[in-house]
């Protein structure tokens, strides 16, 4: 189990980082994907905000180098894990050209959460005392 955790966790940390800083630098080519109006109506609300893209991305890129060198890894799963949604469930439902990665980043980062879940018992404490 801890190979895979291992292996899931560079995975996710990777990707993370990886599309975090090609936003900013653009080292890989990619051509913008064929979009539905839909999807290009959303895209075009979060660009023209002015700053969620950059925000987003900041946040991808040191969520996913605390998780590639495991360092408070259960916090920036939780982090990541709106994130990992939203793609998931954009590119099923607006682009789906995109299922593919949308779908391994969403189940790396649900089989991470299952793998870290003892830190997580007290978040789910129906009644907290102090």
């Amino acid at each position: 189990m801890k190979i895979a955790v291992l292996i899931a966790r560079v995975l996710l940390g990777l990707i993370f980082v990886v599309f975090g800083l090609n936003f900013f630098f653009q080292f890989i080519p990619m051509t913008p994907p064929p979009m539905s109006a839909k999807a290009q109506a959303f895209s075009g609300g979060l660009w023209g905000s002015g700053y969620f893209f950059q925000y987003m991305k900041i946040i991808e890129i040191v969520s996913g180098l605390a998780i590639l060198f495991n360092r408070y890894t259960a916090f920036f799963l939780l982090i990541l894990f709106p994130i990992s949604v939203n793609i998931f469930l954009f590119h099923l439902i607006l682009a789906p050209y995109g299922v593919p990665i949308g779908t391994a980043v969403i189940l790396l980062n649900l089989f991470l959460g299952l793998a870290y879940r003892k830190y997580y018992s007290g978040i789910f404490t129906a009644v907290p005392t102090l």
